[in-house]
């Protein structure tokens, strides 16, 4: 499922440069009305062995903005979209924002139209464009480093797939039975996009892939996301 929210802004909305976790906490706090799935969610989530999945994603921002001081300054309005495979968590959010507003820092919006969808996938073959960057990653067991890969290598498209088998486990608690193919579209360059997040830099990329395998693996990843770190705000794509 999709929400979509469109937030009128009674006063300006400033919001630093690396914004996600500031709304991922809003979507964790509006989730907090059923307080036992939100610390299922924000304890542990889904598991495959070690990896935990919260199975759900959200956009960047949109809306009309000026930059002052490394800061956004969103004046009007501002949309964002989340999606999750798991209608509970979608309702729960619309109750909370219909009730409680979205809070960012100490100003509380009212005035939101919100928008659900139930769109699904339903080709074998996609093209798709990023709407927030698609990141993938390893973490040396022995030093902690981590590297993040790139559309350059092949290792990049691998590790989609493997994340794409680990969270489709996590989820319906059986591994998928056949694996997803995706590549970066001929001719077309990917944008890197390096933010900081809790104090930690993450490097990802924008860009047009082609995906294919079984319809209901593409839909679940039109849901949940593609590549890792959804959850904070990566790997939401649209179907071009």
């Amino acid at each position: 499922m999709q929400l979509v929210l469109n937030i009128q802004l009674e006063e300006p909305l400033v919001l630093p440069m690396n914004y996600n976790h500031i709304v991922q906490s809003i979507i964790y706090r509006a989730l907090s009305v059923m307080p036992d799935y939100a610390e299922f969610l924000h304890q542990s989530g889904y598991t495959s062995g070690k990896r935990q999945y919260k199975m759900f994603q959200f956009g960047q921002l949109q809306g009309h903005y000026k930059m002052a001081d490394r800061k956004f300054i969103f004046d009007t309005e501002v949309s964002l979209e989340i999606r999750s495979p798991e209608p509970l968590l979608i309702n729960l959010l619309v109750d909370s924002f219909y009730r409680n507003g979205i809070a960012f820092g100490k100003t509380t919006y009212r005035d939101i139209y919100m928008e659900i969808y139930d769109y699904t996938i339903e080709e074998n073959h996609i093209v798709v464009q990023m709407k927030s960057p698609l990141t993938v990653y390893s973490t040396d067991e022995f030093t902690n480093n981590t590297y993040y890969y790139n559309p350059q290598e092949e290792a990049f498209f691998d590790a989609v797939n493997s994340n794409f088998y680990r969270k489709y486990q996590a989820y319906f608690g059986i591994a998928p039975c056949s694996p997803i193919r995706i590549s970066k579209v001929e001719n077309e360059n990917c944008r890197k996009f390096v933010t900081k997040y809790q104090g930690s830099y993450i490097t990802a990329w924008f860009g047009k892939y082609d995906l294919s395998g079984q319809r209901k693996y593409l839909d679940f990843l039109y849901q949940t996301g593609l590549g890792a770190k959804n959850a904070q705000g990566f790997g939401m794509f649209e179907l071009l």
